[in-house]
């Protein structure tokens, strides 16, 4: 039975905009009636209640710690000079179509050693994330894709500052150009080994969709290019994007990309050990906030 409710009352509120008062109805008679909800309208609770994880809790969202950059004053996020970047960008537009301009073997030139492990983060923004692994792991070679090419030279700035020969970072549409660098990146003997999309723009909207990084080709791309043995890694905090890549992957990826984890509905797959302790700066949100994260991981059979 619901707690009964005062009778209704007219006193002053404050206008959360304007600053200034106005006279409202605090409770309103029909509310006394039995709410439709669990918990009683009558009633505000002191604490909001948790969110409900949709994992099992042995299985860890996030590896903690994280990884503490040895970087002083970096900004990340969208901002490049005390200036925020547009966070949505229509990858769509005809600007986002062009071919980056490479060579046959550009990784010869790019990075010191072209033969190592080649780990490609799609979507990389501020490129933070990038630097901390081209660090953490000199023997891999680490290539940042961005569509905001204001992001992606800053995070080249970075790793030149730091004077990171395993790292680089390309401004372009992943979609457009991937399956491009990939095959000019075989003629110096360099084969993608790993790659991850995290956190990718959800486009909510169903009409935007067809906006969502993950698409199709670039599915079929992964498959193709990724050397034996590899792996994909997909990261979001948004349900809906996690069953959508998942279940896209499982159907263009050919069985050629095999789920770690059978079960559709499971999200708590453990990251690769190369990849533990190290977080984005949305993990590290996500984790402050309580918020879920969805994670799957392909792997490519040897």
């Amino acid at each position: 039975t619901p707690s009964p409710c005062p009778a209704p009352a007219t006193s002053l509120v404050r206008h959360p905009m304007r600053g200034g008062t106005r006279a409202g109805l605090v409770l309103l008679p029909f509310l006394c009636r039995p709410p439709r909800a669990p918990i009683s309208l009558c009633a505000v609770p002191t604490q909001p209640a948790p969110p409900q994880l949709l994992v099992p809790s042995s299985q860890p969202l996030l590896d903690l710690p994280p990884l503490q950059t040895e970087r002083q004053g970096h900004q990340g996020g969208r901002s490049v000079k005390q200036h925020k970047v547009r966070q949505h960008v229509n990858p769509l537009r005809t600007s986002h179509q062009t071919l980056l301009d490479l060579d046959d073997g550009w990784t010869a030139s790019a990075f010191a050693d072209p033969t190592r492990h080649l780990h490609v983060d799609i979507g990389c923004a501020r490129g933070l994330w990038c630097l901390d692994l081209a660090q953490r792991r000199p023997d891999w070679n680490v290539l940042g894709l961005e569509i905001r090419q204001v992001l992606a030279d800053a995070a080249q700035e970075d790793a030149s500052a730091l004077q990171l020969r395993n790292l680089r970072f390309f401004p372009c549409n992943a979609n457009v150009n991937l399956d491009t660098i990939l095959a000019k990146a075989e003629a110096a003997g360099t084969i993608l080994n790993s790659a991850s999309l995290q956190f990718p723009d959800p486009w909510f909207k169903a009409k935007h969709h067809k906006r969502r990084t993950l698409q199709p080709p670039l599915i079929r791309t992964l498959a193709s290019r990724l050397a034996p043995g590899g792996w994909v890694l997909f990261q979001t905090d948004v349900l809906d994007l996690a069953v959508e890549m998942r279940q896209w992957t499982r159907e263009h990826a050919g069985g050629i990309l095999v789920d770690q984890v059978p079960d559709e509905s499971d999200w708590g797959v453990t990251k690769p050990a190369e990849l533990l302790g190290l977080t984005t700066e949305r993990e590290r949100a996500c984790f402050e906030l309580s918020r879920p994260i969805y994670r799957c991981l392909f792997r490519k059979p040897e």
